[in-house]
């Protein structure tokens, strides 16, 4: 299966209207809006989706130059992998998990309802695994685990909720901030062992002009945009 989505993913970006010296960033769908906006007019070419995808898929040889993560975890197996350059790799930015509602409603009336709560596959995607870990860390997760509606990244769950296909969803701050159909009706605090961090390296493989692209990601006009974005800047 994964060697389906790898050869898909190839021949998608091999049919995009670019140059073939673009540089290829693999994102987190967590960062599309943020992202979009920091790489406006920059030769690249980036390719959304789950954390956990993007880093099997590196490992597998998918042609990327820059992998930006929504968690370590992931970017450390990348790197145990020898798929990216560990002296490249840069902490970058930072984020919150928020319950949002098709409807904004209190949160005790969303904890006391059976409506359905979307948020990315607790055991592979980041914000899924923040989710659980946050969740259960609060209190909240016998309430809400029997209602889960797993997806593949958090935009995915996002979606469902601001189409109104569930209820309510467990997103990241900057998601929710992106969303106009949405509401956000409860805040997780932090935990300070298990804080949201965003992680970008280049790869093994990366062309030479992918150092460039990492320094315009970096510089100070993009840290303004993630900021604006809800993006937490250290």
């Amino acid at each position: 299966m994964i060697r389906r989505v790898f050869i898909a993913l190839a021949f998608c970006l091999a049919t995009l209207p670019a140059q073939a010296d673009d540089v290829v960033i693999f994102a987190a769908s967590s960062l599309k809006t943020a992202l979009d906006e920091v790489t406006r007019g920059l030769p690249v070419r980036i390719s959304y989706g789950g954390s956990g995808l993007l880093a099997r898929q590196i490992m597998q040889g998918a042609p990327a130059d820059i992998f930006f993560s929504a968690n370590a975890v992931w970017m450390d197996a990348a790197q145990d992998a020898g798929a990216i350059r560990p002296e490249s790799r840069v902490e970058l930015l930072s984020n919150a998990l928020v319950i949002v509602g098709h409807e904004a409603v209190p949160f005790e009336e969303m904890l006391a309802s059976d409506g359905r709560v979307a948020t990315g596959l607790i055991a592979s995607v980041p914000v899924g695994i923040y989710a659980k870990a946050y969740l259960e860390r609060a209190g909240h997760w016998d309430a809400i685990a029997p209602r889960l509606v797993e997806t593949d990244s958090a935009r995915a769950a996002l979606a469902l909720a601001a189409r109104g296909e569930v209820p309510f969803a467990v997103v990241y701050a900057s998601d929710a901030a992106a969303e106009p159909a949405v509401h956000v009706i409860h805040a997780l605090l932090e935990l300070p062992d298990l804080p949201i961090r965003y992680p970008v390296a280049l790869t093994a493989s990366a062309k030479p002009e992918a150092g460039a692209v990492m320094e315009a990601l970096q510089s100070d006009t993009a840290r303004a945009v993630y900021a604006a974005h809800e993006f937490g800047v250290p």
